[in-house]
């Protein structure tokens, strides 16, 4: 991930999608919406349909799913 287009990456592991989906739900979430993001592993393995770029594309991804 991408911090605010200031070249600061960071990564951060969640221990299911769910997870991921009720943090960013939360009053102050984990991550900001507008984070960049480089690369989704689920399993260790690259998500081969998710086609976004930020935080608020991959919840929107994993909370359709649901």
């Amino acid at each position: 991930m991408n911090n605010s287009g200031q070249g600061i990456k960071e990564e951060i592991k969640y221990n299911s999608a769910d997870q991921f989906v009720a943090r960013q739900q939360l009053e102050v979430p984990d991550l900001q919406d507008y984070y960049q993001i480089i690369e989704v592993l689920l399993d260790g393995k690259p998500i081969e349909d998710f086609k976004g770029t930020t935080i608020i594309d991959l919840f929107n991804y994993y909370n359709v799913l649901d």
